[in-house]
């Protein structure tokens, strides 16, 4: 038997677990306002538009593996447990991003060992 969860997230959570782990990472960000975002099926991209004070539009693109990170990153910083084994990938999902956690069968924990009666005398 498997298990499956799935994650829904909105556009504005999206966009905020992408610009975090780029934070995180040290990765350079454009200044300006963040306008939106635009997600593609296949492959899965999500790409974000900034624009700056003199109306110049800069992107960022993030494809599913990139996405998939953020999003584990964004669950972490805000105490969502998350198995720790299982393959985590997304999907879209009805026009929102989903973060998608696929679980093997879980293995058999063993029974603790039955100890012998003390005796007493």
């Amino acid at each position: 038997m498997k298990e499956m969860r799935t994650l829904s997230f909105s556009e504005r959570e999206v966009m905020q677990a992408v610009l975090d782990l780029m934070r995180r990472q040290r990765q350079p960000l454009p200044s300006g306002q963040l306008l939106g975002m635009e997600l593609e099926d296949d492959p899965i991209t999500a790409t974000l538009l900034v624009e700056d004070d003199y109306g110049e539009r800069t992107t960022i693109r993030r494809n599913a593996a990139e996405l998939a990170a953020s999003l584990v990153n964004y669950c972490i910083d805000r105490r969502v447990r998350l198995p720790a084994s299982g393959r985590k990938f997304v999907q879209v999902i009805g026009g929102s991003v989903n973060l998608v956690i696929y679980m093997d069968e879980p293995a058999a924990k063993p029974r603790p060992a039955r100890r012998a009666p003390s005796v007493r005398g």
